[in-house]
């Protein structure tokens, strides 16, 4: 896979943890007595959903163009490494956070603790697991001749998992609801990484115009898909969360989710003058896809922040 323009990976780190930041600061979040550890807890939950996000884009790329994006593999490899590594972090500040100590003196035990306490702590141990999983598959020998390392499909799937275990152990399963919200969160996190990441996909494909002619036409109408059940399976959430409509404006929680559908509704608007620009036959659609990405990446910030406070 061609490498991105360092920019661009730069601007979306930056719209990702900004939009957490300023969406928990708004909605009470941070502090006022723990600010250092809300503020790590933010930012590195935040900073996983964006690593899922470059992992689905990578795996995504080589199912829609099997065999011809050659650097598919090394970025799922660093990218699940990136991954565990963001875990462990985030396991130690949630170990801070269930013991009350600061960061500087949580213990191996408080993290332990954690883990094995909460059903969020279980939920973060899977999404280890399954991280550990999706290395070995991308380190894996080729399924085929010129077929890149591993079964590109079965990263997919990898990668989908380990990115909905948090959220489906988390507040999901707390819910009054549970057995309609957490499908519905499942659904929700793998159809956002579909939509998203797969952006993030076709920007890097685009020097390649063999490579953009195949997979965009593709990568469109799954997107038309991922935008159908993300809708769906984000008002089943919501629903199972919120007692009421009135609480979309007198609730904290509600006022993330109002956020995240304007930021979704933006970019499905933009997503569809991509496509009818694709089905015009004018390729200059790239730009429209940067900006759905930036939004998209909005979006991303603030369900982080929506995992972390609900």
């Amino acid at each position: 896979m061609g490498a991105a323009p360092v920019a661009a990976p730069a601007g979306w780190t930056t719209v990702v943890v900004g939009a957490a930041v300023l969406a928990a600061g708004a909605t009470g979040g941070l502090g006022p007595d723990g600010i250092p550890v809300d503020l790590a807890a933010t930012v590195v939950r935040a900073t996983a959903d964006l690593v899922a996000v470059l992992a689905a884009g990578a795996a995504l790329s080589a199912v829609l163009v099997p065999g011809r994006v050659p650097g598919a593999d090394r970025v799922l490899t660093v990218a699940a490494a990136a991954w565990f590594c963001v875990l462990l972090v985030e396991a130690a500040v949630r170990g801070a956070l269930l013991s009350g100590r600061p960061l500087s003196a949580v213990r191996a035990d408080d993290v332990v603790a954690y883990l094995t306490g909460p059903t969020a702590g279980a939920g973060l141990l899977a999404a280890g697991a399954t991280v550990a999983l999706l290395a070995g598959c991308a380190l894996s020998g080729p399924a085929a001749p010129g077929r890149g390392a591993g079964p590109p499909a079965l990263a997919l799937v990898i990668v989908l998992a380990g990115a909905a275990a948090p959220a489906a152990t988390g507040h999901a399963a707390a819910s009054g609801n549970a057995v309609v919200a957490v499908p519905g969160v499942v659904l929700h996190v793998a159809a956002a990484l579909v939509w998203t990441g797969g952006l993030g996909a076709m920007l890097v494909l685009a020097h390649r115009d063999d490579l953009l002619t195949t997979a965009l036409p593709r990568f469109s109408r799954a997107a038309g898909w991922a935008l159908a059940v993300l809708a769906s399976s984000g008002l089943l959430a919501a629903t199972a969360r919120l007692g009421s409509p009135v609480e979309l404006v007198t609730t904290a929680y509600g006022a993330l989710v109002l956020t995240k559908i304007v930021l979704l509704a933006g970019a499905a608007a933009l997503g569809g003058l991509t496509r009818r620009a694709l089905r015009a036959g004018r390729v200059p659609v790239l730009a429209w896809a940067a900006v759905e990405i930036l939004v998209l990446a909005a979006a991303v910030g603030v369900a982080a922040t929506l995992t972390r406070t609900a």
